[in-house]
């Protein structure tokens, strides 16, 4: 296969285990360096021991600080010397989540700062090295939550949502300065998001996976590999002319 990343520089944010470790080998995997941020930095140190030598630099931090955003971005260009791929890929969905009403104001300013906030952030504090190299490209990880709201997941799925428009947004006020901004919306994959899976036992893991033949149209969960393969198509030039799309990568799930 081409390394259609090779020399580029990608900065993953959740990067350390589930979706996010999967772009990170798939990118290293085609020639990219690396820059890699998340919240657990003993889990980012594990991953670099997957990757080639020498192609990652690695920030553990909170995304939804503004200093994590600002301190990677400069570490990124100071390591690599320019940013050509930003992956939005920090996520969480706490199991304590509900509807509106049972909400707490804590939960609900939790979810936004990491799902919406440091997205903002971090797609903030790249465009100014992508807008002097005249080219790069953003790719968020949303859900298919962000366009029809999951039930008892209210803070979630507001906060997918309007990762949809920061995106949208992105890629009309930026896209003059060849910089592009497009979304993934997953639907049932393999895996329960981190922040969920330490607190399901093997039983409940088993279930999920099971309900999946009754909810997705193909019948099973989706493959971490399949998500990556969209996402670095729409980071790649394959896709120079696709900019402010929301690609839905869910086996035919919100058809139902």
């Amino acid at each position: 296969m081409a390394e259609r990343f090779q020399g580029q520089s990608v900065l993953i944010t959740g990067a350390a285990s589930g979706l996010g470790a999967a772009c990170a080998r798939a990118f290293a995997a085609e020639g990219a360096l690396l820059a890699l941020v998340d919240l657990n930095g003993e889990k980012l140190a594990a991953l670099r021991q997957q990757l080639p030598a020498k192609t990652s630099i690695l920030f553990a931090g909170d995304v939804g600080q503004e200093e994590t955003a600002l301190q990677s971005v400069e570490l990124a260009m100071k390591a690599f010397g320019r940013i050509d791929v930003l992956v939005n890929n920090a996520g969480i969905d706490p199991l304590d989540a509900g509807s509106i009403e049972d909400t707490s104001v804590a939960l609900w300013d939790q979810v936004m700062g990491v799902n919406l906030r440091g997205a903002f952030l971090f797609a903030k504090n790249v465009l100014g090295p992508m807008k002097g190299q005249r080219r790069g490209s953003m790719v968020h990880t949303s859900s298919i939550s962000g366009l029809r709201p999951t039930p008892e997941e209210a803070a979630y799925s507001v906060s997918k949502a309007g990762l949809i428009q920061l995106s949208r947004s992105l890629a009309l006020d930026f896209g003059k300065y060849g910089i592009r901004s497009n979304c993934v919306c997953p639907g049932f994959l393999e895996a329960v998001m981190g922040d969920r899976a330490s607190s399901l036992s093997q039983t409940d893991l088993v279930a999920r996976s099971a309900s999946a033949t009754a909810l997705v149209p193909l019948g099973r969960e989706g493959r971490y590999s399949e998500i990556t393969a969209a996402i670095l198509f729409l980071a790649s030039a394959e896709s120079a002319y696709i900019n402010g799309a929301t690609l839905v990568i869910d086996g035919g799930m919100t058809l139902a």
